[in-house]
């Protein structure tokens, strides 16, 4: 396979898993929004906190002032010079869609073409809660179906191996944020919610519940990054990686792919510590350390295949 066509593939996998997770934690936010008040310390820690998330904090702070949520909403869906706003993104998958139509199946592409043209047709005026909600849900229910594509219709060969390592990579990177970023604001929001908020936005709300009635931070911290039973947590997708990489090499270890499997095995070998051995602050550096692994992690992968880096943002 040829290297500008598993790099499109490997885009479109993390493109597609950033923008549904974008998604669903803006939805979130938007739900949770509606019991606070703009006066409530709480209000503009939880959007600081968002934005640093789906967006990138400095440079919000650098065009618009305070936490409007008019501006906050531009800025995270339609914004053109953020490239994590939703019209970007989407922009993004179609165009590595284009890139690769005659290897993936029809329905895909159309299913990503068709929210792309609906999303370039409607100029938007309207950043209501309610109009953001449909806008989200129509965002959300176009990745879930692409998805459902790919798990239906697509041949298991490397095409769709690399599909599937963007999205397991992007889901990892996207728990460790969010759970470092939470952890940064321990201390300054009221009970578990540092625990109940981090379910919630990994998505993970309803299966921990079912599991556990304990809320407190370490073992969510637990269950979010070691749990392999858990398809949300930074261990599993871990897991996937390293089962697909393994199957791209039909089992074998080469000289060019030796960083690449060393630093998965470091990455892996962090993932299992008991967080109830830790205290507060080695909890929160061990956090730190993981999104770094599997932030650094995304170029190792892209160099080994000599495809497009990621750009990293401090």
């Amino acid at each position: 396979m040829l290297s500008r066509v598993a790099d499109s593939l490997y885009w479109i996998g993390r493109y597609s898993e950033r923008t549904e997770s974008n998604a669903h934690i803006l939805s979130t936010q938007l739900e949770h929004m509606i019991e606070l008040s703009t006066e409530d310390k709480n209000y503009e820690i939880e959007w600081e906190t968002i934005i640093k998330i789906c967006g990138y904090h400095n440079e919000y702070s650098s065009r618009y002032n305070g936490y409007d949520l008019q501006k906050m909403i531009q800025y995270l869906l339609c914004d053109v010079e953020n490239y994590n706003s939703m019209n970007s993104m989407v922009e993004s998958i179609r165009m590595n869609a284009r890139n690769t139509r005659d290897i993936l199946p029809n329905e895909l592409w159309e299913e990503w073409n068709d929210l792309y043209l609906s999303i370039k047709s409607k100029e938007r005026k309207d950043y209501s809660i309610i109009a953001t909600q449909e806008f989200l849900y129509s965002i959300r229910k176009a990745s879930l179906t692409a998805s459902g594509i790919i798990d239906s219709l697509m041949t298991r060969d490397e095409c769709y191996l690399f599909l599937k390592i963007g999205k397991w990579l992007e889901r990892a990177e996207k728990t460790a944020i969010i759970l470092n970023e939470l952890l940064e604001q321990e201390g300054q929001l009221k009970g578990d919610f540092t625990a109940t908020f981090s379910l919630q936005l990994t998505h993970a709300l309803e299966e921990y519940t079912r599991r556990s009635r304990d809320r407190s931070n370490r073992k969510v911290l637990n269950f979010l990054i070691g749990d392999l039973k858990t398809s949300r947590s930074i261990a599993f997708s871990v897991q996937k990686i390293k089962e697909a990489i393994i199957e791209v090499e039909n089992g074998k270890t080469e000289v060019y792919t030796a960083d690449m499997f060393e630093a998965l095995t470091e990455l892996e070998n962090s993932l299992q510590i008991d967080t109830t051995l830790l205290s507060t602050e080695q909890c929160r550096k061990w956090v730190k350390d993981i999104r770094e692994q599997c932030t650094s992690f995304g170029p190792i992968f892209s160099k080994t295949y000599y495809l497009t880096p990621p750009i990293l943002v401090p």
